[in-house]
């Protein structure tokens, strides 16, 4: 019982992370929030844009566009973590749930010590397992997360 709450609880959460816009480049962080200077090279103007233009798609219920720009941005930038993250999204908002978690896989294996967005594509792998009926997968994967997320 205490199980299926817990898997209960990670699927309304990426429910309503539905509902929120996709996330966001480090890159693109508002003027006033000061960021750490970072050895890794700036994301390209149109690897941003393209961004933009899919979180404006996917709000608007135009997965497919959304899909399109974001695939088209990995192709500019294909390390980019949150590119393959807001695309594993899309994926999962489709019904496309095999893909969904092929590609927060691979983001994950991009996200580096970011442990956030790691935590985050692990609560969606374990959503996408649990609609695919891995039970027993998206026990480990939601575990995984709440690892990530307690620190350990």
């Amino acid at each position: 019982m205490m199980r299926y709450r817990m898997l209960l609880a990670a699927l309304l959460l990426v429910l309503l992370a539905g509902c929120a816009p996709l996330e966001r480049m480090p890159d693109e962080a508002p003027a006033e929030r000061p960021t750490p200077p970072s050895a890794e090279e700036p994301v390209p103007d149109a690897v941003a844009g393209l961004l933009s233009e899919a979180e404006a798609a996917s709000a608007a219920g135009d997965q497919e566009r959304a899909a399109a720009l974001l695939e088209r941005a990995i192709g500019i930038a294909p390390d980019e973590a949150v590119l393959w993250h807001n695309l594993a999204i899309v994926r999962y908002r489709q019904g496309a749930y095999g893909q969904a978690e092929q590609m927060a896989l691979r983001a994950d294996g991009l996200a580096g010590d970011d442990r956030r967005l790691r935590a985050t594509n692990w609560r969606l792998i374990a959503a996408a397992r649990e609609r695919q009926g891995d039970d027993a997968g998206a026990g480990e994967a939601e575990a995984r997360a709440a690892g990530l997320q307690s620190g350990e």
